[in-house]
C-alpha cells in the first residue's frame, strides 16, 4: 500500500520535535492540498531521507496549520531501509545550462553523495542557490520514491579538492575508488572496466565542466590517486556525462547485489 501513496520528505529533526503530529509548512500544505488534492483524512507517506517511512493522514483545522499525523510511532516506521552500499558519489562542475536537470536525474538514478566543483573552465553564471539545489533533491526524492536523500556538499575549488584524497571522506584503509572522467586522451579504460567485482566501500566519479579539465587539474588529480577513465567513444556534454556515469555505477551496484 505504501508504494501507492504520494510522499512528503521531512527532516529527521522536525519529525522528532513533532512527536508524530507534524505542523505542515505553507509550501507543504499547498503541495498536499492543491497539487496532490488530498482532503482531510486522506493517506500519504512521510519519509525522513534517512531510510525510514511512516504512513500519515492529513488533518485540517480551521484555526491551526494542517497536520501530518503519523500512523506509526516514530521509533517504529512502516518501512526501513539500510543505506545502499557501496556508496556512489559524484563530483561535478555544474554546467551553465541544465544544472537542475543534472541534479534531479542523478538523484532519481540513485547517487548517494554529490560534491559540486568550481573548475578553471567552468562558465561564470548565476549558479543555483543552495536552497534551490536542496529543493531539487527533495522534490526528486519524493517523486522517485527513494528513502535516502543524497548528501550534498558545498562548492569547492576543483583543483584543490581533487588534490586532497581525504576530501572524499575516506580513510586510507577504506575501499575507495576514485575515477576521473577525461576526454581526448587515447587508450583510457572505460569506467565500467575499473569497477571491481567486490571490496569497494565507496566509488567516486568526477565530471569536469563543458570545456573539460585543464592539464593542471588532471595532473593534480592523478598525483592524488584519481584514475582517468573514458565514458565512451563520443564527447559528452557535462550533464550527459554525469548522468551516464551515475547510471553506470548504479547498474554495477545492482549486479553486485544480485
Amino acid at each position: 500500500m505504501a508504494r501507492e501513496w504520494r510522499r512528503l520528505l521531512v527532516t529527521p529533526e522536525r519529525l522528532l520535535a513533532s512527536g508524530g503530529a507534524l505542523p505542515l509548512e505553507a509550501q507543504e500544505a499547498h503541495y498536499l492540498r492543491r497539487v496532490l488534492r488530498l482532503r482531510a483524512g486522506d493517506p500519504f507517506a512521510v519519509v525522513n531521507g534517512r531510510g525510514q517511512l511512516w504512513a500519515a493522514r492529513l488533518e485540517l483545522e480551521a484555526v491551526a496549520p494542517p497536520l501530518a499525523v503519523l500512523e506509526q510511532d516514530l521509533a517504529c516506521p512502516l518501512l526501513q531501509e539500510a543505506a545502499p552500499r557501496p556508496q556512489l558519489a559524484l563530483a561535478v562542475a555544474l554546467p551553465r545550462l541544465d544544472a537542475d536537470v543534472l541534479l534531479r536525474m542523478a538523484c532519481e538514478l540513485g547517487v548517494d553523495r554529490l560534491q559540486l566543483l568550481r573548475a578553471c573552465r567552468s562558465v561564470a553564471q548565476d549558479r543555483l542557490r543552495p536552497e534551490r539545489r536542496e529543493a531539487i533533491l527533495r522534490e526528486a526524492v519524493e517523486q522517485c520514491e527513494r528513502l535516502w536523500l543524497p548528501e550534498l556538499a558545498a562548492d569547492e575549488e576543483a583543483i584543490r579538492w581533487l588534490a586532497a584524497p581525504a576530501s572524499t571522506g575516506a580513510r586510507p584503509a577504506d575501499g575507495v575508488i576514485r575515477l576521473l572522467a577525461s576526454t581526448r586522451q587515447q587508450g583510457l579504460p572505460l569506467m565500467e572496466h575499473l569497477l571491481p567485482a567486490a571490496g569497494a566501500e565507496q566509488v567516486w566519479v568526477a565530471i569536469g565542466p563543458e570545456g573539460g579539465w585543464t592539464p593542471d587539474e588532471e595532473r593534480a588529480a592523478v598525483e592524488a590517486g584519481w584514475q582517468p577513465v573514458s565514458l565512451g567513444s563520443t564527447i559528452l556534454r557535462c550533464s550527459t556525462a554525469a548522468v551516464a556515469a551515475v547510471a553506470g555505477m548504479v547498474s554495477w551496484r545492482r549486479q553486485l547485489s544480485s
